[in-house]
Formats: structure tokens, sequence, C-alpha cells
């Protein structure tokens, strides 16, 4: 319909349109069509031009930190980036250029690996008038010689798919792949790489974090030399948690199953001994790294799938929790109903492990609960804990041991004197539902726990009553005055930080260095947010000038992926 004038006040004549949006927009003037007799020409229609929209993105997301590992590839190489950058504009408005841009190439070397797992490389850009193009190879190793299928082009590098491995570099062992998925599921990326250099790789990554992330301390030199990557104690078979979802098209009656699993990554053929289908989703039966229940309740929830889809609307998760229970070993087991999922006789799905430690006469019976605001147990080093199923809690408990022994020996005050008249005391920040409180609270007078969610702080308090801890206080704290009630001598305090992924802001590493306390030991599950924390800490806040870095040392929580946690310890510089 023609817009009147009144339709032009109100909006653009040519309204701009999504890059999503292929559809052509008339933008002839309303005036010549209202006032004069309309003519036909053989002038093509002008049409809206599709652009490229940009994302704000956190520099300490993986997107944000390929930008650094960009950067780095092109000063080796003497590229400047107008050398390899795309023309958006060109690509999304021009179907005729579409088959030079996303081709298949071959002979492509990688490079290198980014700290999310990837290849990168670098291949001959189809405009003349640039030089090379930087792509990213998912499951390409350093060395690969391999071919490619470019599909997705962005401003300063493109996306492919791996084909064919040509040539393949010493660290790659496909005979070590041991899950069907692998190569194309995007939950792994190192399962055919030996696991003493996965530990390199995820070292690498730390070292690359503090280079790009805390560039003051860098150029100072003030950088201890990152430790090497502590081991997990099972490579297989230890993730707590998974959650596989499925897709359902909007508004649109499903008659077939919709596969149930997790995310694809791209369409690769590079792995010829197995037939793994297409889709944005791989209907996955098993994930490897998923502890034996949690295999079990998803060969459960599968089969539940098989009738139930039929009742969802649209796209859901399911979630898939371990679930501990400490029991007498010779105690018959009697789970009450709705504590675990069920399998195909209505029955409860259940798993005795003996313990390995002082507790001889106890066992554990974990069942695999679907539900997120369950309560759920865990058992670590003698301690239990109570969280609900939803919540964020470690997902490799084998590992959690060596985390909270390092925490622990990393705790202890340099300046104090060695005397048992002078108390000690701990602050743990971001507390959640208590772990480093509880576990590191032995050789402290007393902890005090801070976070900002009460149904946290209420699973801190029933925790500590449960495994007798009488020293610890837990607080409900606003994130901009976390140290309000705080009692303890700085001098004699330690504080645990344990925050999101996003990290700490200022106003809080305003406020922990206002309290100055005297050792610090920030524990991340994200190591560049960790850094650029760290450097701006130390350069940036009133008493940051007083710390140092004592060490930075990463904890391998999720073998088989390019996941890393790190441990930095800061300490305060003697006089």
């Amino acid at each position: 319909m023609t817009p009147t004038t009144a339709d032009t006040k109100k909006r653009p004549i040519s309204p701009p349109i999504n890059d999503s949006d292929s559809k052509k927009v008339n933008i002839e003037s309303t005036e010549s069509k209202v006032n004069h007799p309309k003519v036909r020409t053989n002038q093509p229609k002008q049409i809206n031009k599709r652009k490229y929209k940009s994302k704000d993105v956190d520099p300490t997301s993986p997107l944000g930190v390929l930008q650094f590992e960009i950067n780095e590839l092109l000063q080796k190489h003497n590229l400047t980036k107008e050398d390899v950058s795309n023309d958006m504009k060109l690509i999304l408005n021009d179907e005729s250029i579409i088959p030079q841009y996303h081709r298949i190439v071959t002979d492509v070397v990688v490079e290198t690996i980014s700290s999310n797992g990837d290849g990168l490389g670098l291949i001959n850009h189809p405009d003349s008038q640039k030089k090379l193009q930087i792509v990213i190879i998912p499951f390409g190793l350093p060395g690969d010689k391999v071919e490619i299928r470019v599909f997705k082009s962005h401003p300063l590098y493109v996306e492919s798919d791996l084909l064919n491995i040509i040539e393949p570099n010493p660290n790659r062992d496909d005979s070590l792949i041991k899950c069907q998925y692998f190569g194309k599921c995007s939950g792994c990326q190192f399962q055919n790489v030996d696991y003493n250099q996965q530990l390199i790789f995820k070292r690498q990554t730390i070292e690359n974090a503090y280079k790009y992330f805390a560039p003051i301390l860098t150029s100072l030199k003030s950088l201890p030399i990152i430790n090497d990557t502590e081991p997990s104690p099972l490579q297989y078979s230890y993730r707590t948690k998974l959650t596989p979802h499925f897709n359902i098209p909007y508004k649109r009656t499903v008659e077939e199953r919709p596969n149930l699993g997790f995310g694809s990554k791209g369409r690769p053929t590079w792995r010829k001994d197995v037939d793994i289908k297409d889709g944005s989703i791989l209907d996955i039966e098993e994930c490897l790294i998923g502890t034996p229940i949690i295999n079990q309740g998803m060969k459960n929830e599968r089969l539940r799938f098989e009738t139930s889809f039929k009742n969802y609307k649209k796209g859901a998760t399911i979630l898939l929790r371990e679930d501990t229970n400490v029991i007498d070993k010779d105690s018959k087991i009697d789970l009450i109903e709705e504590s675990g999922s069920t399998d195909d006789k209505d029955e409860i799905s259940y798993l005795e492990v003996e313990l390995n430690d002082d507790n001889n006469d106890k066992k554990l019976v974990k069942t695999c609960v679907t539900k997120s605001r369950q309560i759920v147990k865990e058992y670590i080093n003698g301690y239990t804990f109570e969280f609900s199923a939803g919540e964020f809690f470690q997902n490799n408990n084998s590992i959690l041991p060596r985390v909270i022994e390092y925490v622990r020996s990393n705790l202890s005050i340099d300046n104090q004197s060695s005397s048992d008249e002078e108390e000690k005391y701990l602050v743990d920040a971001y507390c959640g539902s208590g772990l480093f409180s509880i576990t590191c609270s032995d050789n402290v007078s007393k902890v005090i726990g801070v976070e900002v969610s009460a149904d946290s702080v209420k699973f801190a308090e029933r925790n500590a009553t449960n495994n007798n801890i009488k020293n610890a206080r837990f607080i409900v704290g606003k994130a901009e005055e976390l140290f309000k009630s705080i009692d303890t001598p700085s001098s004699q305090t330690s504080v645990i930080l344990d925050p999101p992924r996003k990290g700490c802001d200022d106003v809080f590493l305003n406020q922990l260095s206002d309290y100055n306390p005297a050792k610090i030991v920030y524990i991340s599950c994200n190591v560049h947010s960790q850094a650029r924390d760290i450097d701006w800490f130390i350069n940036k806040t009133e008493n940051g000038h007083k710390y140092y870095v004592e060490s930075v040392k990463g904890f391998d929580f999720f073998p088989q992926t390019h996941h890393v946690e790190s441990v930095a310890v800061l300490a305060l510089k003697k006089d």
C-alpha cells in the first residue's frame, strides 16, 4: 500500500532493514506518487542495502579474545587489518560474489590455536586488492595441513569447516578419540591430543591471557612464570552436570522427535570413521565426559522424550545433575520419590560408590536429578554440600580436593608470626553455597562469607551447620558495599575471590583495595577477566601498588575441552 503523507512524518521513507531481511524496499518518494501521475521507467528499483551490524562484545569473552589473537597473528606476518579485511557490504548484497568468498581451500596450514580451542590459519584473499584472509578452523591443530570449506565471513576473519587432514602435525593422534560425536559436537576440542599436550595448550592460554589483559604488569615484567596446569584425576566420566537441549520450529506442529543433545560445530567431514548427521543440534545418546549416573539419566530422559516431545510448543533444555548421598555401608538403599531420574520400569536409577577416604564405614549413592529447584548434595574431602540443582557448583569434583588444598596452602600470611595467639581470619567473597569458606575454615579463627544472593547464603549457613563448622558467618552483601560488614583486621585477613565469568567490577576492586587484606587468592573460570582485574587492581586502585602477583596456576576442570580455570595469588610487598 502506498504510504500517505502522514505516514512519512512518522517514519523515514527508506526504513532500515535487518541483516536477515532480504526484502526489497521501494524508496521512490511519496511526493512524486501523490502529486504527479505515475510514469513507468526502465530504471531498476533501488533497494536498501544490507549492512553488517557489529555487536558490542566483552573483550574477555571468546569473541573479544579472538581480536587479540588476530592482532598477534597479523603482527607475526607483518600484516595490517586492511590487508585481511573483508568487504561485508559487497558480500551481503552481491550474491554473485559469494562463491569467491565461501569456497573450498586446500593445503591450508594451521598456524596456531585460539583460547577457544580452534585452529587459526591464513589463506589467499579472493579480493586481488587484499593480501590474505584469517580463517578459523575448528578441530585444526597447529602444524596440520588441511582442506577446508569457508562458509561465513566477518570483517577481519572467516569461518570454515574442516574437510580433510592432508598432513597431520605430530600432536594429532586420532586413535585417542573415544567419542563417536567428536569432530562435530561443540563440547570437546582435544580428544585427539595427548593429555600432557592438552595441559600445555591450557598453560599457553593463561600466558596469553595475562599478555593481552595485564599489559602494565607484562610491560613491567612483574608477573611470575605461569605454573604448569594441574591435571584432572579423571579425564573422562568427570562432569557432574549436563544440559542437553532441543529445538522446535516456531508455531509448527512437530510429528517427529527433534534431536536432543548439544550444538554442532558446523559441517565438518574430516572424520571418515563415523557418520554424524548434520543439524544445529546433534542427537547425542551418550556424553563420555559425563559421569556414569549422568549418562544413565540421559538415557532415561531420552527414552521419556520419545513421546513427551509432543507436549512442547518450543525448544527447551533438560537438566541432568548428579546428586550424592552418604549412607552407612551396610544400610539398605531407600530412595524417596522424586530423588532421581527413573528408567523404563519407573524405578529410580542409582549407582553405589565406595569411599576411599577415612569414612570406610560409609558409601555414596548417586542419582541423577532433573528438576532445577530440587536440593542436591555433593561430597568433597569429607564435607557434604547442599544446593539447588540448577544453581552453580563446580562440575568436576575429582579435581576439587586438589584445588581446595592449593587454595588453603596459599592463604597463609607471610608477615604474621607463627604464634598461635595471633588470630587469623578469612573473608570469602562470592562465597556461593560455602565451598571454600567451609573447606578452608579449620586453620583460621573466623570465616566471613559474603554473597549477593540470599538463597546462596541460606545454603552456606545450612552447609556450615551440617558440617559442624562453628567459626563461619555468612552475610548477604550489596555489590556496592560488600565489605561494609567485615569486622576483621585487614592485616590478619586473607580474602578468597571466586567471581562469575565476567569477573569483578571496579566498584568491588576499589572496596577490596580500601580494605587492604594481607593476602588475596583469586579463583576464576575465565582467566582473561582475572588477568584484567588483577592488572587494574594493582595499577589503578588506592592500595593496589602494595601488592604483587605471587603465583598463577591453572587447574584442568574440563579435560578434552579448551576450558581452564586459574588460581592467582596476590601478596603484600615486604617493606
